[in-house]
C-alpha cells in the first residue's frame, strides 16, 4: 500500500501554522480535487454499466487538473496580499476573487455534471460518489465564504456570491 500520508504531511503542517500559505482558498482547491477524484472513481467503476460516462469522465478531469494549480495558487497570492499596501492590495484581493470566482464555477460544472451521471453509477461505489458531492460542496461553500470576506475588505459586493449560494440551496 502506498503511503500517502508522507507526502501529505508537510501540507498539513503548513496549513496548521501560523503563516499566511496555504489557508482556506488552498484547502477549498483541495477539497474540490478530492471530490472530483472520488466522483471520477465512482464513474470509472461504473463505465461497464453506462458506457458514455467515459466523456464525462475526462471532462471532470480536465476540471479537477485545472484547479489542482490553485492549491499553490492561492497562497502564493495571498502571501502577496500580505506584504503589499495600497492599491497593490486590492489589485491582490480582484486576483484572488477571480481565483476563487474560477473555483466556485468549476465547482457548478462539477455538481452538474455529477447530477447528470448519478443515476449511472453503480450502488457497489455511491458512498464515494456521494461523499465526491460533499467535498464539491463544501469546496463552493468555502468560496461564497472567501468572496465575502474579500467583498468587506473592497467595499463591494461580489455577484458571484448569490449565484454560489443559490448553488447551495441558499446555504452558504
Amino acid at each position: 500500500m502506498l503511503q500517502y500520508q508522507k507526502n501529505f504531511k508537510q501540507y498539513l503542517n503548513d496549513l496548521s501554522a501560523k503563516k499566511p500559505a496555504p489557508g482556506g482558498g488552498s484547502a477549498a482547491a483541495l477539497s474540490f480535487c478530492l471530490g472530483a477524484a472520488l466522483i471520477e472513481k465512482a464513474m470509472n467503476y461504473s463505465c461497464d454499466k453506462t458506457p458514455p460516462l467515459k466523456k464525462e469522465i475526462n471532462v471532470l478531469r480536465k476540471l479537477r487538473n485545472s484547479i489542482a494549480g490553485y492549491i499553490d495558487k492561492d497562497g502564493e497570492i495571498f502571501a502577496k496580499f500580505m506584504k503589499a499596501e495600497g492599491k497593490k492590495r486590492l489589485y491582490l484581493l480582484d486576483k484572488s476573487n477571480e481565483l476563487v470566482s474560477s473555483l466556485g464555477d468549476a465547482c457548478m460544472k462539477g455538481l452538474c455534471l455529477a447530477k447528470k451521471v448519478e443515476s449511472g453509477i453503480k450502488k457497489s461505489i455511491i458512498s464515494d460518489f456521494y461523499i465526491g458531492l460533499h467535498f464539491i460542496n463544501i469546496s463552493l461553500g468555502a468560496c461564497v465564504l472567501n468572496l465575502e470576506a474579500n467583498s468587506r475588505v473592497l467595499g463591494k459586493n461580489n455577484k458571484r456570491i448569490a449565484i454560489f449560494k443559490k448553488a447551495l440551496g441558499g446555504n452558504g
